[in-house]
């Protein structure tokens, strides 16, 4: 008896919150890009999420990203890198179709160096946290597709700077 309760209780917690949650819904993004930085290797691609999040603070959303930045190598160097980013974007500016945001959050970087020299071969590696501080655009293309850019500048172990250009499409 109790447990076909304590079951009735959980469903309609789940089943409310349900109701809940759509009638707040969020704007969610997901999309990619290209991203261009001043360290080696130089070229990535980005997988990128947001989140609205007006429930906290008008004009402020979240996003998440991962970049996979193609391996690069010199005649006896080769350099691979991947980082995780979660920022905030605070919207401090917004025309018909733009919107311009500032950004800041932390990121978490992975470098690896492989040096080859003598037939003798050296790897060295790293997983370093950092800060994430610069600002960004967005274009409405139309209801569901966004094209965005963006210039951050990465304060770690690993400094570097980036430009990202991407599209994000809403959920």
């Amino acid at each position: 008896m109790k447990k076909r309760r304590l079951r009735l209780f959980i469903f309609t917690i789940v089943l409310s919150s349900l109701f809940v949650i759509n009638s707040n819904a969020q704007p969610i993004n997901i999309g990619g890009g290209l991203v261009i930085g001043t360290d080696r290797p130089n070229i990535g691609l980005k997988v990128q999420g947001t989140y609205g999040m007006d429930f906290l603070l008008e004009n402020l959303s979240g996003a998440a990203a991962f970049t996979f930045f193609i391996p690069s190598s010199t005649p006896s160097i080769t350099y691979n890198r991947w980082a995780i980013d979660v920022d905030g974007h605070y919207k401090f500016y917004e025309t018909s179709d733009f919107e311009f945001y500032a950004l800041g959050g932390l990121n978490i970087a992975s470098y690896k160096a492989k040096t080859t020299a003598f037939g003798t071969s050296v790897t060295v590696s790293g997983t370093k946290p950092g800060l994430n501080v610069g600002a960004g655009a967005i274009y409405n293309f139309g209801d569901k597709m966004k094209a965005f850019s963006e210039f951050k500048y990465i304060l770690s172990n690993y400094d570097q700077a980036e430009i990202t250009f991407g599209v994000l499409f809403e959920l």
